[in-house]
């Protein structure tokens, strides 16, 4: 099974409003094969840049997103509901533009946001509000994905097992699982398990060592996961994600306390052709 690859373009940008195709070439030139973008700076994203850019260099293009405390989805006021269907409505657009298969990030509440109280309602209304915007994914052809994060991040869900209930609160078909294998190895007891628990569910797939590094440093069972991918038929992107220069807003943002990397673009290089070997 061939499955292509990619990086998130923030592994080579300071800040999360960076012209993040102005970095798109690194990707080229490492032996990727498409780089995952984020709307997380909203309407300041340059969407017609990003689209010329890409296919300039022959790169395929993936979306993510996330949430602010002024569009949570899963919030009591209905106006803030409001702005963030809005926005992951916008979202889904800018993607079919690009032709992303996906949008996905934290789309379901704010990132690193822990509300006190009734976590129950917030879950409720964020799967409701999530309904309406599967609709409109299906309108377009993209499908909306959970990225699952470990319990220092998010509430909502932090295994698969947690987000596929989820996904059934919300019952749209567009909608899809998030794999990131940085948090899959804190919180599941068996990621190839979890996998396949997840089979003709799976969105998208990001990974990185147990210690945010890339792939090729670090602990975790590359055969075994890649084997489950094979077992569920999953021939998604695999996407490399890690933000690791602590010195810059999107490592200390993302807790990135010591630099994940002594030179960037031979790790990226490295990450491309060891993902190339051991599971695309």
């Amino acid at each position: 099974m061939s499955r292509p690859v990619g990086i998130e373009i923030f592994y080579w940008l300071d800040s999360w409003h960076d012209d993040q195709s102005s970095v798109f070439h690194k990707a080229a030139e490492a032996g990727f094969e498409g780089v995952e973008m984020s709307f997380v700076a909203g309407t300041d994203v340059k969407v017609n840049r990003i689209a010329r850019t890409a296919s300039s260099l022959g790169l395929g293009v993936l979306c993510s997103t996330g949430l602010t405390p002024s569009m949570d989805i899963s919030s009591p006021d209905a106006d803030v509901r409001a702005s963030g269907i809005y926005h992951l409505k916008w979202c889904l657009d800018q993607a079919a533009s690009l032709g992303s298969p996906i949008l996905g990030g934290v789309t379901y509440a704010p990132w690193m946001g822990f509300p006190q109280g009734d976590l129950a309602g917030h879950r409720e209304r964020s799967a409701q509000s999530l309904h309406t915007v599967a609709e409109h994914a299906a309108s377009v052809g993209v499908d909306l994905c959970l990225e699952v994060l470990n319990r220092f991040e998010s509430y909502m869900f932090n295994t698969v097992s947690d987000c596929l209930a989820f996904i059934e609160t919300i019952g749209h078909d567009s909608v899809k699982v998030e794999l990131d294998t940085f948090h899959m190895n804190m919180e599941e007891e068996d990621l190839a398990a979890a996998v396949r628990q997840a089979a003709g569910q799976i969105g998208h797939v990001q990974v990185a060592a147990n210690n945010r590094r890339a792939p090729q440093y670090g602990h975790i069972d590359w055969a075994g996961f890649a084997q489950a991918l094979d077992d569920v038929g999953y021939d998604r992107w695999v996407v490399f994600e890690t933000f690791p220069n602590s010195g810059v807003q999107t490592g200390r943002d993302t807790y990135a306390w010591r630099d994940l990397s002594q030179d960037l673009d031979a790790d990226a290089a490295g990450a491309a052709a060891f993902i190339r070997e051991y599971l695309a």
